[in-house]
């Protein structure tokens, strides 16, 4: 650093040689002064160092040798030239000075912090020095900010980076066998250069080909490994299933569908049963198959079904027609439950007893239908009952019936119902209309299978009367998606996965064609109210509870058995599982998984979990195939049955069918199963008891209170019961009810909480109204109207009255604006105004005014306006006529 401003020499590293070497003694001015001193003397100048101005805006070169020397002609502003800057590009040169050595350059701008090339040209567009300046040194390397405050030296090392090695050439791509053999030979060839074979019969070709073998296999086993060994890269279904099961989380394999079918039996069906699915495998239902173009109702017996009798020729027959069906896109269904056929349970009608223009109302429960004295009717509890709309409300036509008034009823009462006698069904006695003499017979349901929609049974249309617009059908069972393999195979074990594997797995080679049925499975409920197992059909449970259920506890049809151990007495079946976690070293047990491709596996046990099939143990397997949303068919869609043709005459499904699930996505179970393990499975709070107990049946609401009662903490759980759900006398709770209620809560309980469930604390309510209706309303029907709407029953359309017991709550007030709403909504009404509105036999608290009753946390409103009950609430209302118009 000099007083004239910054200085950029060769001493601190700046390199003007025209050749791009860093050298680390610059030694060319020294050469050009000693080229001056030889004799003769060689006179060529050159750029010593350069120094920046404080305005830098003017620079000062230094020369080696004076310029009015060398060169000989002086130098011009043209020949001077500044190139480069980040910001500020290539300076104008405005003038230049010389004086000595020093040529001092002025510029029309300063520059910014990038280097620049100070450079000496022969002329504009020339990149070659004038004549007497050294090629290396007419350039010079500077910084205008040379002269900032730093931190750090201005002198930049300059040094030549050592030279690295370079590895061995080794291809970490060569995976595979083609790329591994070529490497492997590469190497050899590198290591003998004289050996030039490569026949494949060579013996080094031969050993590199064995080792590329080897080195590929081994590249796809560890890719596998490291793939399927975390849950968010596992690419295979059986990894990503036994991932999610260490989570508590099930991935499912899909879930077939169910539906209801009623038959039409013809002469030679009285009586016979149509065999429903095997309740342990699932297997052998009598089969249904969906509309074929040119086949008959009945295709006849399928051989081994034990549907019934039939020759050879007649099971060649069936199966023949059932390959047909099935090349031709028809899809098999098999009977759950077993259906006892009866000619006089195709057409049931209802008995009105000699009323007319009747209607079933949704609700209803019980039901009168006809009998006759040629052919009884031979109903029995349990039996399912299908009741249906047979003709339009409005024109009374079979055509315009509404298909979406169809429901299926399972009978709990029947009157006379039909006896088993040496397993024939024998009708009861003959229960007569005293009026008509017309034979009828009385069924009911359960509340659970109430009608959800009122049926039209005659009306007067178009002063026709038209009568049995609605009726019935008893020849009802329920089916579900799938068909049942025929004969059982033998099979053959794969290949062990690795090494000390105790037993290999078998593939099931029939679902790599239709995927294994996973058959639906609900859960009976217990005395206490819990859910039972798993179980193929609940015979005492209702309809409704027939087409409900979890995917997860699906399970496979299909029957595997030990060939031969039957005929020698020892055990021979083996039992599906959903995982072997809690299988006895003895449990003949076994998994199905299913892969990517939708294939079944079946993995056993190891002697630890499960029991292992012996070396030489032949396994027979019988499969029923057909699962997932194709099971899914409309209404009307089922039309053939393996039955005799004298025997059944049609056969359709009146609903569609429900419950077809395919296979949950992988994508899916990864997003899903990381968060199963979170779900809460214990109650801590107040809070935890009453969402549990909300959950249990015929529970509306629930508000559990935690009190300290002397020396532990108890539970106190008020719970709302559903309408139905008969609360004990006294404003208490049935004690049976109250230990399912117990019961279904243990689980969660905590240890050291007592539980007590107590009734909520109902408040009656004491309201009236007056009310003026429309001109040309009666004032009876108006009100008639009004004690309707405001019941606490259901009314006949299948919608609740106001104060029906599952409309209010806990703590819910009672509004008096959604009360005058109600009642403006009753046709006839024009005025509504209150004159009562509080709690029942006490005085009024401001609640007209606020026009809402307050309730408690433990309370619930209740206004039955029963005239046997009146401290259970009363509803008046002051009705008047009103002006004409």
């Amino acid at each position: 650093m000099s007083a004239a401003g910054s200085v950029v020499s060769r001493g601190a590293g700046t390199s003007t040689q025209a050749a791009p070497y860093r050298c680390a003694s610059p030694g060319r001015v020294a050469a050009v002064r000693a080229a001056a001193l030889q004799t003769p003397p060689r006179w060529i100048n050159g750029i010593d160092y350069l120094e920046v101005a404080p305005s830098q805006k003017q620079l000062r070169v230094v020369f080696v040798h004076a310029l009015d020397q060398v060169p000989t002609p002086p130098l011009k502003r043209i020949q001077v030239e500044v190139r480069g800057g980040s910001r500020v590009r290539d300076p104008a040169v405005t003038g230049i000075a010389l004086q000595g050595h020093v040529l001092t350059v002025d510029l029309a701008t300063e520059g910014d912090f990038s280097e620049y090339v100070l450079r000496l040209v022969a002329g504009p567009g020339s990149d070659a020095p004038p004549d007497g300046i050294d090629p290396a040194l007419a350039r010079i390397t500077f910084r205008f900010k040379v002269d900032c405050p730093s931190d750090f030296d201005c002198r930049v090392e300059q040094t030549c980076a050592e030279v690295i090695e370079a590895p061995p050439p080794i291809d970490y791509l060569a995976r595979d066998y083609p790329s591994l053999r070529r490497m492997v030979l590469d190497r050899l060839a590198t290591l003998m250069p004289d050996w030039t074979e490569r026949n494949p019969a060579d013996l080094w070709v031969t050993l590199a080909e064995a080792l590329a073998y080897r080195g590929d296999e081994l590249s796809y086993y560890q890719d596998a490994v490291a793939t399927e060994a975390y849950l968010g890269t596992a690419r295979q279904r059986v990894s990503v299933r036994r991932h999610a099961r260490l989570l508590d989380y099930t991935l499912h394999d899909g879930n077939n569908a169910r539906v209801w079918v009623a038959f039409d039996a013809g002469a030679g069906g009285e009586g016979l049963t149509l065999q429903g699915c095997d309740p342990g495998t699932g297997l052998d239902g009598t089969l249904l198959l969906t509309a074929v173009p040119g086949l008959t109702p009945a295709i006849g017996v399928r051989a081994g079904t034990g549907s019934g009798s039939a020759t050879s020729a007649g099971s060649a027959a069936t199966e023949g027609a059932l390959r047909t069906a099935l090349a031709a896109g028809a899809e098999p269904f098999e009977l759950v439950t077993p259906v006892t056929l009866f000619p006089a349970h195709n057409d049931l009608r209802f008995h009105t007893w000699s009323d007319d223009e009747c209607c079933l109302p949704a609700g209803a429960i019980d039901a009168t239908l006809r009998d006759d004295d040629a052919a009884r009717v031979r109903l029995m509890p349990g039996d399912l009952l299908l009741l249906e709309a047979r003709a339009g409300d409005t024109t009374g036509a079979p055509a315009d019936a509404d298909p979406h008034r169809r429901c299926v009823v399972r009978l709990t009462h029947v009157d006379p119902a039909a006896t088993l006698v040496g397993g024939s069904r024998q009708p009861g006695p003959v229960r007569r209309d005293p009026v008509t003499g017309q034979a009828y017979v009385t069924v009911r349901w359960g509340e659970t299978d109430a009608l959800p929609f009122a049926l039209c049974l005659s009306r007067r249309i178009d002063g026709v009367l038209v009568r049995d617009m609605s009726g019935a059908c008893g020849n009802v069972g329920l089916a579900d998606h799938g068909l049942s393999a025929s004969r059982a195979d033998r099979l053959v074990p794969g290949a062990r996965l690795r090494r000390g594997q105790r037993s290999a797995p078998y593939r099931l080679p029939q679902t790599e064609v239709r995927p294994l049925t996973r058959q639906s499975r609900v859960r009976a409920a217990r005395a206490d109210g819990s859910a039972g197992p798993p179980v193929l059909i609940d015979p005492m449970g209702s309809a409704v509870s027939a087409m409900v259920w979890d995917t997860g506890d699906a399970r496979p049809a299909l029957d595997v058995r030990t060939e031969g151990a039957r005929r020698s007495g020892a055990a021979s079946s083996w039992t599906p599982q959903r995982d072997l976690l809690a299988s006895g070293p003895m449990a003949r047990e076994f998994v199905v998984e299913t892969d990517t491709t939708g294939a079944a596996v079946l993995r056993f046990g190891d002697d630890v979990n499960g029991s292992a099939p012996a070396d030489r143990e032949g396994l027979l397997a019988r499969v029923r195939t057909g699962n997932g949303a194709r099971g899914n068919i409309g209404a009307g869609s089922l039309a053939h049955v393996a039955a005799q043709a004298g025997d059944v005459l049609g056969v359709r499904n009146p609903l569609p069918a429900l419950g077809g699930v395919d296979p949950q996505p992988l994508e899916e179970a990864i997003l899903y199963a990381p968060q199963a393990f979170r779900r809460q499975q214990r109650a801590v709070t107040a809070r935890d008891y009453a969402d549990r107990v909300t959950e249990a049946p015929g529970v509306q609401r629930a508000v559990a209170t935690r009190r300290w009662t002397g020396s532990w903490y108890t539970m106190f759980i008020t719970v709302d019961p559903r309408a139905g759900t008969a609360p004990g006398p006294a404003g208490t709770l049935d004690p049976a009810y109250e230990a399912r209620l117990a019961a279904f809560v243990e689980s969660w309980r905590l240890a050291g909480h007592d539980l007590e469930f107590d009734a909520p604390r109902y408040v009656s309510l004491d309201v009236a109204l007056h009310v003026c209706t429309r001109p040309g309303y009666f004032v009876d029907d108006v009100e008639r109207r009004l004690l309707q709407v405001f019941s606490a029953d259901r009314l006949s359309d299948g919608r609740s009255g106001f104060f029906h017991a599952d409309r209010y709550s806990f703590g819910e007030p009672v509004y008096l604006s959604t009360v005058i709403a109600a009642a403006m909504q009753v046709p006839g009404v024009a005025y509504v105004a209150p004159l009562r509105f509080q709690r029942l036999g006490r005085p009024a608290a401001g609640e007209l005014d606020s026009g809402r009753i307050a309730l408690g946390r433990l309370e619930i409103a209740r206004l039955d306006n029963d005239p046997n009950a009146p401290e259970h609430g009363r509803m008046q209302f002051q009705v008047e006529a009103g002006g004409t118009s």
